[in-house]
């Protein structure tokens, strides 16, 4: 069994992904000594009934299921579909094998995720899941006793072997939960981040432009990290909360969002404040993608020579987000139609961006180097994205 793929084939995001190949990774995870924390003697005792249970194991799964039949939601569940019992007792028969091993190795902990993800696939609740398996630990403990004096152990010998036992199984189950936990992660971060683009497509309705534009100014961000090198949690990071950059929009008057012409002083001023009233609606929040959306919509007026808004801030003191988001959305507005101009040509916006805005003045140059190394991924992007 393969780690790697049956964390692929569960079909969760990449960032998940990476999430779960750490929590199952032996790196993050002392076999030895933090990893339940079994000591020789517990290892000692595990081996002594390694192969008892191997011979009896179809008849120990066996008494599982007739108890989970003993009960209308179990027994619905396990019969929702043909071969779901067959299917069940296959996996679990591999299962509590290798739990017994000692062998804690990729397969094992595959193992581990594939039994949680398993039962998630047939919609079997975590309850369900810890009762049968506490139920499973009871026939265990049960069936040691009743065979263990027929081997030759004494008293002593099987409550040493019972808590051995107790001690994997009760920290085993932990690892299988893993597999709940990144599902339900999943799922909340895929709600989250529909929420998101949800929310922030209300600005862009209100200035007349349409969703496009924050698809198109959340992929440039995340094409723009990859070229400087950012791994792909930071990509996909600045992905999903780059589009709430001009949240704070819904808070600016109509006759300045959508004047024809060029504001006044005063009306500057009042626009200039999206940028705060973004942050003060995205801030204070528990989620890293809302705290990163928060920074973004603070620093993505920030110029590199320190002549942006709100703060003024200049070079690093600007957070890299926003650093990458400048240039992204200002390449965006100047090939697109905006209700005060017209949409200029690919070519002429990085003119703009080259000789008028430049290195320097408002782009970081390190940044400013990476986009214009992901020219053509951008591009590919903006056809893509058309309004």
């Amino acid at each position: 069994m393969n780690l790697s793929q049956t964390i692929e084939n569960a079909n969760l995001k990449p960032n998940i992904q990476n999430k779960i190949k750490n929590i199952f990774s032996s790196g993050s995870i002392d076999f030895n000594q933090r990893f339940l924390e079994l000591t020789d003697e517990d290892k000692e005792n595990l081996l002594k009934i390694n192969h008892l249970i191997s011979q009896n194991i179809d008849f120990l799964i066996d008494r599982l299921h007739e108890h989970l039949m003993e009960f209308k939601e179990t027994k619905d569940i396990l019969q929702a579909e043909p071969g779901r019992i067959e299917r069940l007792k296959y996996i679990q028969k591999i299962y509590f094998e290798e739990l017994f091993s000692l062998k804690y190795d990729e397969n094992y902990l595959a193992g581990r995720l594939n039994l949680g993800l398993t039962h998630l696939s047939v919609n079997i609740p975590i309850n369900f899941f810890m009762n049968s398996y506490s139920y499973f630990l009871s026939l265990l403990i049960d069936f040691i006793k009743k065979e263990l004096p027929g081997h030759s152990f004494s008293n002593s010998e099987i409550l040493n072997i019972i808590n051995s036992m107790q001690k994997i199984a009760n920290l085993d189950m932990t690892l299988v939960m893993r597999a709940y936990y990144s599902k339900e992660i999943n799922e909340k971060e895929r709600l989250s981040n529909d929420f998101i683009r949800r929310l922030s497509k209300i600005a862009e309705f209100r200035d007349e432009n349409t969703g496009a534009h924050i698809e198109r100014m959340s992929l440039y961000c995340m094409t723009t990290a990859k070229y400087l090198g950012y791994n792909y949690d930071f990509q996909m990071d600045i992905l999903e909360a780059s589009p709430m950059h001009d949240i704070g929009k819904i808070s600016i008057p109509d006759y300045i969002l959508l004047k024809p012409g060029k504001l006044t002083d005063d009306e500057f001023e009042i626009m200039k404040t999206h940028t705060t009233k973004g942050y003060d609606i995205l801030s204070n929040s528990d989620s890293p993608i809302m705290k990163l959306g928060a920074e973004i919509a603070l620093s993505h007026h920030e110029r590199y020579d320190g002549s942006g808004y709100p703060y003024g801030l200049k070079g690093d003191d600007i957070p890299l987000s926003g650093r990458i988001c400048i240039i992204c959305d200002i390449f965006d507005a100047l090939n697109s139609k905006r209700v005060y101009k017209p949409a200029y040509s690919v070519e002429n916006s990085l003119n703009i961006i080259k000789n008028e805005m430049g290195i320097g003045k408002y782009f970081d140059p390190v940044i400013f180097n990476a986009f214009i190394k992901a020219t053509d991924e951008i591009i590919a992007i903006r056809n893509n994205y058309m309004n």
